[in-house]
């Protein structure tokens, strides 16, 4: 049996079996009853389970039913059926609607129906840890980008929020574009790390006061190319890889450091060079007064077709005037 204590809730019309039921678990794990199917649905509406058994046959509601409703209102609980006749359509709908761990045919013996809740709560168990460390994983991949965009901003003497807006000005335009909530969310962070190549330009030309000469402005222009170096080869950063080596191109082609031109270049590159650009337009240098957000989607207009994706700008722009983007500015502001 697992150490770990979960929660059981039994469904059965009958006081006995429930009795039966209840005392084979109780020792491991705690345990609550319902009588029938309704009984069931009001503890599935009120508390949480980690698996529930019922029995199929039941003057209210049947064991299907019940076990579609805990489908619905609590997804990760294990469900098994109880049926003690041969009806298969009723465990076809079961298994197609409430998503059945397993069924059991009564009379049932008690030691199969033993080892099939252990190792239901077993998998449900290994499930939950997995989740976890999944999770676990996630964070730490959240903390190295986060990492990488702090050295990267010390480097380069940025403002620290300023990475911060470009990733939901980057989510914000994903999304206005189509991208699901998980591909606009994987963007916005990767975003973070668009400058990241920076970190291999030597001071005396990132720090430098005045123009940059020829061959220094070579050496900048590798940023993108040390960029996408620095993020490796792993699937997860292929898409800060794309909008590292590519948000200097033009879209139509005449940036740096391929000359892409179009759709040849990423679609994270190309919403990324819209939020990197409005975003050093409306902050304040020390070489320049902020823009207004009048000023800088005007420009931003001006160079559609020929530095800018006008898709983009077109959903930069809708982004604008629901407020959407102004909303970012405050929650991030200098």
């Amino acid at each position: 049996m697992s150490t770990e204590r979960y929660r059981l809730l039994f469904v059965d019309d009958e006081p006995d079996m429930l009795d039966t039921l209840r005392r084979a678990f109780r020792k491991d794990h705690e345990i609550l009853t319902a009588g029938g199917g309704q009984a069931a649905l009001e503890i599935l509406r009120t508390q949480s389970v980690d698996l529930v058994l019922s029995d199929q046959r039941m003057p209210d509601l049947t064991g299907d039913q019940v076990l579609k409703f805990a489908l619905e209102h609590q997804p990760d609980a294990i469900r098994i059926l109880l049926t003690g006749y041969s009806d298969i359509e009723s465990v076809v709908r079961c298994v197609n609607e409430a998503q059945i761990y397993k069924y059991i045919s009564k009379p049932w013996e008690p030691e199969m129906l033993r080892l099939t809740v252990v190792r239901a709560l077993e998998s449900l168990g290994l499930e939950r840890r997995l989740r976890i460390a999944s999770e676990q994983l996630q964070a730490s991949y959240i903390d190295v980008v986060t990492m990488l965009s702090i050295a990267c901003e010390g480097k380069d003497e940025d403002t620290g929020l300023h990475v911060r807006r470009i990733q939901s000005y980057t989510e914000k335009i994903a999304l206005e574009l189509g991208l699901s909530l998980e591909e606009a969310a994987h963007m916005g962070l990767m975003s973070i790390l668009h400058d990241v190549g920076k970190l291999a330009i030597p001071d005396a030309i990132l720090k430098k006061p005045g123009p940059l000469d020829s061959a220094e402005w070579v050496e900048m222009k590798r940023h993108p190319e040390y960029g996408v170096k620095i993020l490796g080869t792993g699937d997860y950063y292929q898409v800060a890889r794309d909008i590292t080596g590519a948000h200097h191109e033009h879209y139509d082609g005449t940036g740096y450091p391929s000359g892409l031109k179009g759709d040849d270049i990423p679609l994270s590159a190309r919403i990324v060079k819209v939020a990197d650009i409005f975003d050093a337009l409306v902050s304040r240098r020390p070489y320049k007064e902020p823009w207004t957000i009048v000023q800088a989607i005007e420009h931003l207009q001006s160079q559609s077709g020929k530095h800018v994706d006008p898709v983009v700008i077109q959903a930069f722009t809708a982004l604008i005037e629901r407020g959407v983007i102004a909303e970012i500015m405050t929650a991030f502001h200098e």
